[in-house]
């Protein structure tokens, strides 16, 4: 039996941060803090071995430094495996240092899109041992299976090399399939940390599907969980919501997918079973402009969605084509009104700055957004993240203005028509302009729930945060 520690690391400036497969985000209006869905379910598969599994999600409980180096000393793990993301990749890899110096014989592994793209940048680091590609479950419970030996057999991992020193990187590991992903072990968090923004509710995270047969210049969803869509059955889904509610009391889900709504079918399969077993449940989802119709919106409303998110990106056909998003304006209109329309919040997710964008363009995006009825905004500034083509045409033409820690919160690219400083003034100006209308800040009250003080404050907070001083960082 093995100690290990999962971890999500600090924040460099102890704020709210999700690290999780292609969403890294910091805490925000409609950005919570999440549970960290990879660890947990990881730790599923280790507990099921015989091990003895700790998490310790850092951001979520404030957790610093040197609070977890003090934990670090009474834990005395002999394997510990992190997160890590773009945004705070070079203080996330300086962890290494930390573990090494309180437990120098632990085996340090790191898990993360920036990392699967570009496992050098994490192995020139000394106090990380190895890096696991993709996915992380399977390839971190073999690695627990040999301690200590030869790991030339596990595939998925990039690592130095004993004998020469020389960076080895070992096969593509064949995707897990959906039927053998268990549920997480949120036994082992405390929950409370995460609530739904504005309403304070407690929430849990369930992910029935992986993988998105889309080709998104902007986005590493492929790189992480493949191309090829794989979805958990349907009843294996919900027997894990039903056993969320009854172990922890939570009625609230964020349906998390690249492509849940991708399949009609399974969702239609998906939202009968919820009703069939009469779970009175409240959820959300991502979802594509393009694969939603009224009469499937309405299905998922009767069987508990509240609110969905859509990525429209932009309101230039032009620039959503050159963006591989394979969708257009229209499509994006009509798939808001439409869920608008049976009765659910719509959340619109926008981005400042891709490929052949200008000052009109932008304009153009943040009027679509004022137009259309959303009741939730998220305007981002588009991120090269290793891993994605965006990232190729980027370096390959010269635009990326800075090696470390690009982010979807500060323009880092220098487009021909724009500089990053324009792109962070007019994100600011599209928060501004979106929030502060008087029917937006009244259904934002509306949303909140009677009583509910601790959501009502951090609603507030956030809220205030995100549209009157929200800055280029």
């Amino acid at each position: 039996m093995l100690k290990i520690l999962l971890l999500n690391p600090p924040h460099p400036e102890a704020k709210g941060f999700t690290r999780e497969g292609r969403c890294t985000q910091e805490a925000g209006v409609w950005a919570t803090q999440w549970p960290p869905v990879s660890l947990a379910t990881t730790a599923t598969f280790l507990e099921n071995d015989g091990h003895q599994i700790k998490i310790i999600d850092c951001p979520a409980i404030g957790m610093n430094r040197q609070i977890l180096k003090n934990e670090l000393g009474r834990f005395s793990p002999d394997m510990v495996f992190w997160n890590t993301a773009t945004p705070t990749l070079s203080h996330d890899l300086d962890l290494g240092h930390l573990i090494k110096n309180v437990s120098p014989h632990a085996t340090t592994g790191v898990i993360g899109t920036h990392v699967t793209a570009l496992p050098e940048s994490a192995l020139n680091f000394p106090g990380i041992d190895v890096v696991i590609r993709n996915e992380p479950e399977q390839t971190i419970r073999e690695i627990c299976f040999h301690p200590g030996s030869s790991w030339r057999k596990i595939n998925g991992i990039s690592y130095r090399s004993s004998d020469s020193g020389k960076i080895r990187h070992n096969s593509q590991r064949t995707f897990l399939k959906a039927d053998s992903i268990p549920a997480p072990a949120w036994h082992l968090l405390d929950l409370s940390p995460y609530r739904l923004p504005l309403k304070g509710r407690p929430f849990l995270i369930v992910a029935p599907t992986r993988g998105c047969p889309f080709a998104c210049s902007f986005c590493t969803a492929s790189l992480y969980y493949g191309r090829k869509p794989r979805q958990r059955p349907v009843k294996k889904v919900v027997d894990e919501i039903e056993n969320n509610m009854r172990q922890f009391s939570i009625f609230d889900f964020f349906i998390w997918a690249d492509t849940f709504t991708a399949d009609n079918n399974y969702v239609e399969n998906f939202c009968r079973e919820i009703k069939k077993r009469d779970l009175k449940i409240r959820w959300t989802c991502n979802s594509r402009v393009d694969t939603v119709n009224k009469k499937l919106l309405t299905e998922m409303k009767s069987a508990g969605l509240w609110m969905i998110s859509f990525g429209l990106e932009s309101a230039d056909d032009a620039i959503l084509e050159k963006s591989g998003k394979k969708i257009n304006t229209a499509q994006s209109r009509l798939a808001v009104n439409n869920a608008h329309a049976v009765g659910l919040k719509v959340s619109g997710h926008f981005i400042f700055g891709l490929p052949g964008e200008n000052s009109r363009s932008m304009a153009r995006t943040l009027d679509l957004a004022m137009e259309l009825p959303l009741d939730i905004a998220q305007f981002y500034t588009a991120a090269p993240f290793p891993g994605t083509a965006l990232y190729a045409m980027a370096a390959n033409r010269g635009w990326i203005s800075r090696d470390d820690g690009c982010s979807q919160n500060q323009a880092s690219m220098h487009l021909p028509d724009l500089t990053p400083g324009q792109v962070d003034a007019f994100t600011r100006r599209a928060y501004k302009k979106f929030y502060l209308r008087l029917k937006i800040l009244l259904n934002l009250f509306s949303m909140l729930e009677p009583g509910a003080l601790t959501g009502i404050g951090i609603g507030l907070k956030r809220f205030l945060g995100w549209t009157l001083h929200k800055n280029s960082g």
